[in-house]
C-alpha cells in the first residue's frame, strides 16, 4: 500500500498563448506538483501537429498505427474567442431539472438552432433556494474543427484556457480572494475571468494585448490607447454584473515587469481597483533553470495541468457531446465492419444452398400463382397501392404552405377537399406581405393557380384580411380519382 501511495500521475498540458504553442508535463506525487519539462514553439507557420511531434507525440500515420507510449494523458486548452458566457439564476432543483432550465435559456439567448451549438454549465452552491449558473456555449462546427486540429495529442480533455488561468492564479499567484476578476494580458489579446473559489463564473476576451498597450502606432497617443483599454474593461465588467459600490478586486497577472505595473496604475486611476499579482513557486517543484518568469510564461498550461490532475469533473466541458458522438461513430464503424463480415458469410452460405432449393421454390410459386385466392390477393394489394398513391397528404400541404414567404402572415383557416380548390384565410400586416405570401406559394412545387379572391382592411386591427385559393397537385381537379 505504501508503494502505491508514491505512484505519480503525469499529464501533458498544451495551449496556444501569446502567439506560441506552449506545453508542460506535470505530475503530482505525495501532494506535490512537479514540472517535469516545459516547451514552446512559435505558432506562425506551424500547426498543432508540428507541436505534437515537438512534444514527442507520434503524428500522422505513425500516430494512427500505434498508441503513444510515454504519455498516457494530455489536456489541451481552447481560448474563449469563440465561446460566449452567460450567468443565470434559477431555483435550486435537481440536476435533470437544472439541465432542462439551462438548455431552454441557452436556446432563447443564442441566435442559432439547438443542433448547431454545444452548451456546458456549472452551478455554484445554492443560497436561499436559488443557485447561480454559469453557461458556456459555442458553435458545434467550431469545436469539431478545433478537436480535429489537436487530435495528434489524443487529449483526455479539452478545457477552456480561462479555467487554467483561474487555477494558476489560485495556486501560484499572490493575494488570492474568494471572488475576483483575473486579467491575463497576452501579446495579442487579453483574457478576463471572473473567478469564485477558483472556478470561472464568467469570461471574456479583448483583442488588445501588450503590443498595443506598450507600442501603439504613430497615429495613437499612449494615453488614448490606455483610455480605450480601461473603457473596454469597464464594458466587460459591466457584462459580469460588476457593481462599483461592491466592486470585486481586479488582479492583473504579472511577472514583475514595469510595463504591466504602468497598465495596472492606469486601470486603478480609472477606478477599477486594479492590483498586480505576481507568481511564486509555493507547493511547486520545478526543474533546474525554471525561474519565476517561466512560471508566468507557462501560467496557462500549468493551470490546465492542475485542473486535469484534480480530475476536471467540475469544469465547463464543451466537448462532452462531441466526444460522445465520436465514440458512437467509432462503435458504429466497428458494428458496420462486423455486419459486413457476417453478410459475406451469409452470402456464401446462400450461394451454396441456392442451387438445391431453386427448383422446388419455382414449382411452389407456380402452384400459388395458379390459385384463384392468390389472384384476388394480388388485386387487393394493387387497390391498396392505388388508394395510397392518390390519398391527399395534409401534412405535406401544410409544410408547403409554410415553406414560402410568410413573414407577418397569420393563417386562420384551411379548406381542403378532394376535387375542390384549396382555400386558406388569414391576416397580413400590409399588402406587400400578402403579395409576397402569394408569390411564395407559387414557388412551391405542386401549387398552381394561386389567386387572391378576397382582401379587405380590418377596421379594428388595421390588418389585411384575405382569402387565397389554389390548386394542389392532382387532388383539387374535379376528375380526381377516388
Amino acid at each position: 500500500m505504501k508503494k502505491a501511495a508514491n505512484v505519480s500521475h503525469s499529464i501533458v498540458a498544451v495551449a496556444k498563448d501569446d502567439a506560441q504553442f506552449k506545453a508542460v508535463e506535470a505530475r503530482r506525487q505525495d501532494g506535490i506538483v512537479e514540472v517535469v519539462w516545459a516547451r514552446s514553439l512559435p505558432a506562425e507557420g506551424r500547426t498543432w501537429a508540428d507541436f505534437a511531434a515537438e512534444c514527442g507525440f507520434p503524428t500522422g500515420g505513425e500516430g494512427r498505427d500505434r498508441t503513444q507510449k510515454r504519455y498516457t494523458d494530455s489536456v489541451v486548452g481552447l481560448d474563449a474567442a469563440g465561446v460566449v458566457f452567460y450567468r443565470i439564476s434559477a431555483p435550486a432543483v435537481g440536476g435533470e431539472e437544472t439541465a432542462a432550465i439551462v438548455r431552454m435559456q441557452a436556446e432563447s439567448l443564442l441566435p442559432l438552432p439547438a443542433e448547431q451549438i454545444e452548451v456546458a454549465w456549472r452551478a455554484m452552491p445554492s443560497r436561499n433556494g436559488k443557485v447561480d449558473i454559469t453557461i458556456a456555449a459555442a458553435r458545434k462546427e467550431y469545436l469539431q474543427r478545433f478537436a480535429g486540429g489537436v487530435q495528434d495529442f489524443r487529449p483526455r480533455n479539452i478545457l477552456l484556457t480561462c479555467e487554467g488561468i483561474a487555477r494558476a492564479w489560485q495556486h501560484f499567484f499572490s493575494d488570492r480572494r474568494q471572488q475576483a476578476v483575473i486579467v491575463s494580458i497576452g501579446t495579442e489579446n487579453t483574457q478576463i475571468c471572473l473567478a469564485r473559489d477558483g472556478c470561472v463564473t464568467h469570461a471574456a476576451m479583448l483583442d488588445t494585448g501588450m503590443t498595443d498597450l506598450t507600442r501603439p502606432d504613430d497615429r495613437t497617443e499612449p494615453g488614448e490607447i490606455m483610455g480605450r483599454f480601461a473603457q473596454d474593461m469597464r464594458a466587460v465588467l459591466g457584462s459580469f454584473a460588476w457593481n462599483e459600490s461592491e466592486a470585486w478586486p481586479v488582479f492583473v497577472l504579472s511577472d514583475g515587469r514595469e510595463s504591466i505595473e504602468h497598465i495596472v496604475g492606469s486601470l486603478d486611476a480609472a477606478g477599477l481597483d486594479a492590483q498586480v499579482a505576481v507568481p511564486g513557486p509555493r507547493g511547486l517543484k520545478t526543474p533546474a533553470g525554471f525561474e519565476t518568469a517561466d512560471l508566468y510564461e507557462y501560467r496557462v498550461p500549468l493551470g490546465l495541468a492542475l485542473a486535469a490532475l484534480d480530475e476536471p469533473s467540475g469544469t465547463l466541458d464543451l466537448f462532452q457531446g462531441i466526444k460522445g458522438a465520436d465514440e458512437k461513430t467509432g462503435s458504429a464503424r466497428q458494428s458496420l465492419i462486423l455486419a459486413g463480415v457476417i453478410a459475406v458469410a451469409m452470402f456464401i452460405a446462400l450461394i451454396v444452398t441456392w442451387r438445391s432449393v431453386d427448383v422446388a421454390l419455382a414449382k411452389r410459386l407456380n402452384r400459388q400463382v395458379a390459385d384463384p385466392a392468390f389472384e384476388a390477393a394480388w388485386q387487393h394489394q394493387a387497390l391498396i397501392k392505388t388508394v395510397a398513391r392518390h390519398r391527399p397528404d395534409v401534412l405535406q400541404l401544410l409544410t408547403d404552405i409554410n415553406a414560402g414567404q410568410n413573414d407577418g402572415i397569420v393563417l386562420d383557416s384551411l379548406h381542403f377537399k378532394k376535387g375542390q380548390v384549396v382555400s386558406i384565410t388569414g391576416r397580413a400586416g400590409n399588402a406587400d406581405q400578402m403579395y409576397k405570401f402569394q408569390t411564395g406559394l407559387l414557388e412551391q412545387k405542386g401549387i398552381t393557380d394561386v389567386e387572391i379572391s378576397n382582401s379587405a382592411v380590418d377596421t379594428k386591427s388595421k390588418k389585411i384580411k384575405f382569402t387565397i385559393t389554389f390548386h394542389y397537385r392532382g387532388f383539387t381537379e374535379k376528375e380526381a380519382i377516388l
